[in-house]
């Protein structure tokens, strides 16, 4: 059986049904739906999922493992592994960049689920890129350059609240405690073996190997490439709206256009695959 979809655009994105849930969790079967629904189309949307945060969690934890939480946000009062993300007034969001989360650690987190709990009166949207469309745009000689091409990816522009908290060595203790990993340039995904550009204008600061001017060209025309809409989903938040969508190959941008309104949302990271073929 599959999981019924309706695609959004040709490079990603898919508006679906959630199987109903057994008490609150979702069966095995359901949960196998959604995973390969989530391989072919990257993000899906569920306008009316019903989820609380503990079934945000319960679906979570049928798909995976947890415990992938970002290292500066508050969690649920009662659910540890769902994180909530409130922006309004004077707090300005931080995901306003183009970004997958949370790349400076060695093994990011597989998939995360957003639900929508309080959305302002107009504005808020998401966008999501496919980076597996972003590679398939490439001049293929320039594909194969970047393949053999890794890059350092670390928390970057958390820096800021890091020196406000602590100086120099805020910044320093921040980057220790958050991470820094050196993944490639080009990635494939561990189900499909499709590859994709896997660096971000947010998390990914140099190319080894390279000089600095060297590495700066490379990783901006990316960037610029990555900001095509050609390769975008736009997803319209309703309260009650969740989504689910595979970190490996994708990249979101939070548009925060809504200030001084809140936005308020849950997420819950999952960290493994527990479908990912072993190797």
């Amino acid at each position: 059986m599959k999981l019924s979809c309706t695609r959004l655009t040709p490079a990603l994105g898919a508006t679906a049904t959630l199987p109903p849930l057994e008490n609150g969790d979702i069966t095995e079967e359901a949960a196998d739906m959604v995973h390969s629904a989530l391989t072919e189309h990257s993000v899906l949307v569920f306008p009316d999922a019903g989820l609380d945060a503990r079934r945000m969690v319960r679906l979570g934890e049928a798909l995976g493992t947890l415990g992938a939480r970002h290292h500066s946000y508050t969690t649920h009062p009662d659910f540890e592994d769902v994180v909530v993300l409130t922006w309004g007034g004077e707090a300005k969001p931080d995901a306003a960049e183009w970004h997958s989360d949370m790349t400076y650690r060695r093994q990011p987190p597989f998939a995360s689920i957003l639900k929508a709990v309080e959305v302002p009166p107009v504005g808020g949207d998401t966008l999501w890129a496919s980076m597996f469309a972003v590679h398939d745009a490439l001049d293929p000689g320039l594909r194969r350059d970047l393949e053999q091409l890794e890059a350092v990816h670390d928390m970057g522009a958390f820096r800021t609240g890091a020196y406000r908290q602590g100086g120099d060595e805020g910044i320093s203790e921040a980057l220790t405690r958050a991470g820094t990993a050196v993944h490639p340039v080009i990635a494939h995904h561990p189900v499909s073996g499709r590859p994709y550009v896997n660096v971000s204008e947010s998390l990914t600061r140099f190319v080894i190997g390279l000089s600095a001017p060297e590495s700066a060209r490379i990783l901006t025309y990316l960037f610029d490439l990555i900001n095509r809409p050609d390769f975008h989903v736009r997803v319209k938040w309703e309260a009650g709206t969740v989504v689910l969508w595979d970190n490996r190959g994708t990249q979101h941008y939070a548009v925060a256009d809504y200030l001084p309104h809140r936005r308020v949302m849950h997420r819950v990271a999952v960290t493994t695959d527990t479908r990912t073929p072993v190797g």
